[in-house]
């Protein structure tokens, strides 16, 4: 997951010194890490989890990794916009498949209670990735900087286009890694003939109503969370005059910090209304925690310091967690096993365009409120607040349609160990 991630937290921090080399614009950088990023997200995402439902998910997931580590090999050869467009696409396409796999392949592992506590540590993984991310490019980048003269007798290059080959080397080890992963339970034969046996169609004809109201509040919810946290690192550079490597330390430790709080408060709140709502509880978390939470993500554009728009970053960081964690077991709990992988793909076949809107959107509103320095946040507001509040009306009105479904497919998927998540 660091390395799924690890290629938009270069971008992220190397955004102003590689506009300024390759004379892009903030809707260039928007459409380069927005419409691309979305636009191949969606294309690739299924074809993936089509073969994930039907061979060894470790050998799919090295094919991702091998192609996402070209791409950003790539990224640091880019001449200009239409070759950073192309080699981002590249690493959109080869990541859309890599969340859809993984999180199909968790309820195959691990059972009741302790699927909630797998599904928890996976999604804290994908925080401490993008934290993580940021704080060791932001120290990669200062180890690159001082190494600077010694790295000129290599090659004449930028220190920004030495942060993506950085990022892309260890592809070799991580490669290797996926092969420690266990094959599952269903992985294999059975899981095949499954995957052919049973169509996607009639499911989601059956459940068409829970299934719009959480893709759309779930697609809304992406939309909402990178509006403003994409451009972050670029907006505390252009307003603070802060340096790449310290907005990366800094912000790599305060959502690292809000993604642990996040995970341990949510799986803690989302067990506890197990026993109370059963199959409600996961709706219910994400909307009520988005709900607490918007009123202070709305304060961003107004930080006179540094060390407030942390504060922000953190809250909103604690609060996605915490829905973000519930979300995907709302959607394990939406699919029976057969599709599951392909019902994963749908969602990040949804859920890549929210991302790219979201930061194409942001930059594009940036420039047309053209603000100052501050052009970005208020551009990313105007997508945050009202994507959540979408967001928090569509999972309200999902609660009831969600639990029929779920408890229709607890006799293809193994349900909660919960009365209230029982079949009457």
């Amino acid at each position: 997951m660091l390395y799924a991630t690890i290629d938009r937290q270069v971008f992220g921090l190397v955004a102003a010194e590689m506009s300024e080399t390759l004379k892009l614009s903030n809707t260039q950088l928007g459409l380069i890490q927005g419409i691309g990023f979305a636009l191949f997200t969606f294309l690739g995402a299924y074809p993936i989890a089509w073969f994930a439902d039907r061979f060894d998910k470790r050998w799919v997931l090295a094919v991702c990794t091998a192609s996402w580590a070209l791409g950003t090999a790539a990224c640091g050869f880019a001449s200009g916009f239409v070759s950073l467009f192309v080699a981002s696409a590249a690493v959109a396409a080869a990541e859309a498949g890599i969340a859809p796999i993984f999180m199909s392949l968790l309820p195959e592992l691990f059972r009741g209670q302790a699927r909630v506590t797998a599904t928890m540590i996976y999604y804290v993984a994908i925080s401490l990735s993008m934290a993580s991310g940021l704080f060791l490019v932001g120290a990669m980048i200062s180890g690159i900087n001082a190494m600077g003269p010694v790295l000129s007798t290599v090659a004449a290059l930028e220190n920004w286009r030495w942060a993506f080959l950085a990022a892309a080397a260890p592809f070799p080890l991580f490669a290797s890694m996926l092969f420690i992963l266990p094959k599952g339970h269903v992985t294999g034969g059975k899981a095949r003939a499954a995957a052919a046996l049973v169509p996607i169609g009639p499911f989601l004809k059956a459940n068409l109503q829970s299934v719009i109201f959480v893709f759309t509040g779930m697609t809304f919810f992406a939309l909402g969370v990178t509006g403003i946290l994409a451009w972050t690192p670029l907006s505390l550079t252009r307003i603070f005059s802060l340096g790449a490597a310290e907005v990366g330390m800094v912000l790599g430790a305060v959502i690292a910090a809000a993604s642990v709080a996040g995970v341990a408060a949510g799986n803690f709140i989302l067990r506890h209304l197990q026993r109370r709502l059963g199959y409600r509880a996961a709706p219910r978390v994400v909307w009520v925690s988005l709900t607490v939470s918007l009123p202070f993500i709305c304060l961003i554009p107004f930080a006179a310091a540094p060390w407030q728009v942390y504060g922000i970053v953190a809250i909103q960081v604690f609060a996605s967690t915490i829905a973000g964690a519930s979300s995907v077991s709302l959607l394990q709990e939406l699919a029976p096993a057969p599709v599951r992988a392909r019902i994963m793909a749908l969602r990040a076949m949804t859920n890549g365009p929210a991302v790219g809107m979201g930061v194409a959107g942001a930059a594009f509103l940036g420039d047309l409120i053209n603000a100052g320095p501050a052009s970005l946040f208020w551009g990313g507001l105007a997508i945050s607040a009202p994507a959540w509040a979408i967001c928090i009306i569509c999972l309200r009105l999902a609660e009831q349609p969600f639990q029929a479904t779920a408890r229709a497919n607890s006799g293809q998927m193994h349900p909660l160990d919960l009365v209230a998540g029982k079949p009457a």
